[in-house]
């Protein structure tokens, strides 16, 4: 055994496929959801998903009403055997819209396979719309599926300009399986990455997303688009917890302009289809993502990465497990940022098996000038990093103390202002262990095998060690 491998992470990496789950239809004419296949369940994840659970006892919001009301399904004529999308879309949102007109916050969708799904307009199939001051609240064995469609864009579950609302419990599905990716007709274009199981959209605030199988969208399992460029950002207050992503097409979570974002205890798995296939992506696009925390998750076998920062301010990244399967390779990489992201990554676990497009590293940070965006440090500190390393480039205000790279390196090209304090490097290459080029910054206590490794950067002063290209 490699002895990169840590005890404490010796059994996930003997046990890649903990804790999957599988979306598949039967090949029959009525196709059902296997939503649970548990295999090679590890005893060392320490934070596990034990299945879709039943509705939140306590619901976090006091503004939304404590009465409960559990939809009857014969009364409102809703098929709960996944049949009837149309039927079961405008029967399941007038039993919703009639509930909140009476006053009830608690809404409960029994058990059933509801499959949804209505024609909007050319580009759009429209699902379910929740208002403000309302907790939906799923059956453990309630399925909402999106019917196939040839649509660009569809959102299973909508939350557009409005606050306090709850989505717990069950399982919801796209058709990534069944999609027709008919070309677009403007430009022939066939992507069609915009359909979504929940959307977080507009002034959205207060909103929480928990204990629920999300996988197998065409799109991503969450995405949240907030207020326009340049605009304050008034989407906030989003909690993401304790829920499984499960082989959605383009991302786990899409952050498209969020502040005051929770996303924590949630597995993301096998992000794969169509790019970027990260389990969350942070890309505001002009809107501003600011005050997001990512902790305590499991990542692994996330085609083009886990996370992705492009543009987030005050982004954590902590305390969480990424893990490269062994029947996966990633195209970016574990930890992925560019130079106007300003984040901490800090208490994380980082495995690769294979190498990626960017080599054997595990945090990388892409640059395509020597401009330096912000004035903000990167902070990178106490992780640790099994057979791979860092690489940052182009780039300046980097603070990287008491990490470990087990089989790993630092690498840093064209980089002003680096902090490097305390960390340890086991590598059977010295060259290869620590590279420099045209970095100047201050170094202390840093170890290459055990040993106490002098790496001479100055100030102000741009320094070449060993490189090697």
């Amino acid at each position: 055994m490699a002895t990169y491998i840590t005890l404490r992470r010796f059994s996930l990496l003997l046990f890649l496929n903990a804790m999957l789950w599988s979306c598949a239809y039967d090949s029959d004419d009525n196709p059902s959801f296997n939503r649970i296949i548990l295999s090679d369940t590890d005893p060392n994840n320490p934070y596990p998903f034990d299945g879709p659970q039943s509705a939140i006892e306590r619901i976090p919001y006091p503004e939304i009403p404590s009465n409960r009301y559990c939809i009857e399904l014969a009364r409102w004529d809703i098929p709960s055997n996944r049949s009837e999308p149309t039927k079961t879309t405008e029967n399941l949102q007038s039993a919703i819209d009639w509930a909140i007109g009476q006053g009830y916050g608690e809404i409960c969708l029994p058990e059933g396979h509801y499959l949804i799904g209505k024609e909007e307009n050319d580009i759009y199939y429209g699902g379910i719309e929740l208002s403000s001051n309302i907790a939906f609240l799923l059956d453990q064995n309630a399925v909402i599926e999106m019917v196939p469609n040839d649509k660009w864009n569809y959102c299973a579950i909508a939350i557009r300009n409005n606050a306090f609302v709850v989505v717990s419990g069950g399982t919801i599905i796209g058709d990534r399986d069944n999609h027709d990716n008919v070309p677009r007709a403007s430009d022939g274009a066939t992507a069609h990455d915009e359909g979504h199981l929940i959307c977080i959209e507009g002034d959205s605030e207060s909103v929480t997303i928990e204990n629920m199988v999300l996988a197998k969208a065409n799109g991503d399992g969450v995405l949240m688009v907030g207020s326009g460029a340049g605009q304050e950002q008034r989407l906030r207050d989003i909690n993401i917890n304790r829920n499984n992503f499960s082989d959605n097409r383009r991302q786990g979570v899409s952050i498209v302009g969020g502040k005051n974002i929770l996303i924590e205890n949630n597995e993301f798995h096998h992000t794969n289809g169509t790019a970027p296939e990260f389990g969350i992506d942070i890309e505001g696009a002009g809107r501003i993502n600011d005050s997001i925390v990512i902790r305590t998750n499991y990542f692994h076998n996330n085609r083009g990465g886990d996370v992705v920062n492009t543009d987030g301010k005050n982004v954590f990244v902590e305390n969480n497990i990424l893990l490269q399967g062994n029947d996966s390779e990633y195209l970016d990489g574990p930890l992925v940022y560019w130079k106007n992201a300003s984040w901490t990554i800090r208490n994380n676990d980082i495995t690769m098996r294979t190498v990626s497009v960017n080599n054997w590293n595990g945090i990388i940070m892409y640059s395509n000038d020597n401009a330096k965006i912000n004035q903000d440090t990167t902070f990178i500190h106490n992780n640790t990093l099994n057979k791979c390393g860092m690489y940052m480039y182009k780039g300046a205000d980097l603070s990287i103390k008491n990490n470990t790279m087990l089989e790993g390196h630092l690498a840093f090209s064209e980089m002003d202002n680096l902090i490097l304090e305390s960390n340890s490097v086991e590598h059977p290459n010295e060259c290869w262990a620590y590279r420099f080029r045209q970095v100047s910054g201050t170094a202390e206590g840093n170890t290459y095998n055990s040993v106490l490794f002098d790496i001479p950067l100055q100030q102000n002063t741009p320094w070449n060690g060993c490189w090697i290209e």
